[in-house]
């Protein structure tokens, strides 16, 4: 439990909403505040074939399996402290502006998404591919998320997005760390089968038969074949493991008073070791490069969000559609340049929105307290015009469409 101490735990009430149980998790909780108690029996706990509850269990970076020898440790990933929470407390995770978790409630997260999607009743490894996993499993999944952790500032679609996005990501490791570690080809189907499942009780002996069966068909080998190639040739590879690019930008962010990392920054961050060496020729091209523009700049950080015109760009080029290198995978519309605009369009809508409503508050306090004025005489003193019904719309959808003629010129 000691785990959780750290965190930011809120505690729900059925008809009374949330009750913070102290501020951010940098200002610390009390083990009295916790209340963390063991669930009801109703409650939904991990459980191997036999049905029986699984003992907790240290965190265990698996995903170095996959990289390399393993790592020692003293046992696989189970988060026993996070299902063991009493059922009305939830961890407040924080998400940044582009939908992604950060500080250790993000890392939280990230590990108990694991162990869903690693556990036989949840989703099967039979499944070749994760869009063929059935929605309501994944919405199944993602219901065992909110019974444990709550979304801060508030939970949108693009979170939800993110979230099923991180389940598939771990799926698949998960089928990778099961092949890195059992594949045998000198070894049948059956033997491979009874060896693992006889080792992890959280393996189904008949999905992971039908998982087994499969890698040995020449469509899959020739698939390893084409992926193993492709990987000898990736360069300029990140040394942050398995901690997300968000997480580290946010880390950076709160040694600095807040102020994020240009991503210029972030790629001399990931790609320099412990010792202070940079990880292949072709990254200290780059971290060269990056270093001269920072040295030779006269001008301000700018905007923090432009991605075709910072640091990183000059050097790398512009994005590909879909991605934005060293910030993860966000939603991106046409092209990164199209996305800012839109995302600007819709910041100004919202303002416009706000003051016309703000503004008619102010229509209705004057007519009520001042019957017989005229207001297009007061509101012209004050260099302001009495609104129609439905202007909001009106201006709206003006304000939008001038946008896109700016747009397309």
């Amino acid at each position: 439990m000691s785990r959780l101490k750290r965190l930011n735990i809120i505690t729900t009430h059925s008809n009374s909403g949330v009750e913070d149980h102290g501020a951010a998790k940098n200002q610390g909780l009390h083990a009295s505040e916790m209340q963390v108690g063991l669930t009801s029996s109703q409650e939904y706990q991990p459980m191997n074939e036999q049905g029986n509850i699984v003992d907790d269990v240290a965190q265990n970076e698996e995903l170095a399996e996959v990289n390399g020898a393993p790592k020692k440790g003293r046992g696989h990933t189970q988060k026993m402290d996070i299902w063991k929470m009493n059922s009305t407390e939830r961890i407040c995770v924080t998400f940044d502006k582009f939908g992604l978790p950060v500080g250790d409630e993000g890392r939280e997260l990230g590990q108990y998404i694991g162990t869903l999607v690693r556990m036989a009743e949840n989703v099967s490894i039979e499944y070749t591919d994760w869009r063929k996993v059935p929605t309501k499993k994944k919405e199944d999944m993602y219901s065992l998320v909110k019974s444990k952790f709550t979304f801060h500032p508030v939970e949108t679609s693009q979170i939800k997005k993110w979230i099923f996005s991180s389940m598939g990501k771990k799926w698949r490791t998960w089928k990778g760390i099961l092949k890195s570690r059992g594949y045998d080809p000198s070894l049948t189907i059956d033997e491979i089968v009874a060896q693992q499942t006889n080792n992890d009780e959280r393996v189904n002996k008949t999905q992971f038969k039908e998982l087994v069966s499969r890698w040995f068909t020449p469509e899959f080998q020739n698939t390893c074949v084409k992926k193993r190639s492709s990987r000898l040739k990736m360069k300029e590879p990140h040394v942050t493991g398995t901690k997300s690019f968000a997480r580290l930008a946010h880390e950076m962010a709160m040694k600095n008073d807040g102020v994020y990392p240009t991503r210029g920054e972030m790629y001399i961050k990931t790609r320099t070791r412990k010792d202070g060496s940079i990880v292949d020729d072709e990254a200290l091209g780059v971290v060269t490069s990056l270093k001269a523009i920072a040295s030779n700049s006269t001008s301000t950080r700018g905007d923090q969000d432009d991605f075709v015109n910072d640091d990183y760009s000059k050097v790398k080029g512009a994005e590909k559609r879909g991605y934005v290198r060293l910030i993860g995978k966000i939603p991106v519309t046409k092209s990164n340049g199209d996305s800012q605009i839109i995302q600007q369009l819709e910041s100004a809508t919202q303002t416009i929105n706000h003051l016309h409503g703000a503004f008619n508050v102010m229509v209705n306090i004057i007519q009520e307290h001042i019957p017989n004025a005229n207001l297009s005489t007061i509101l012209s003193n004050m260099n302001l015009q009495v609104p129609r019904i439905g202007s909001s719309i009106e201006s709206t959808s003006r304000s939008t469409n001038d946008g896109e003629r700016v747009d397309k010129r």
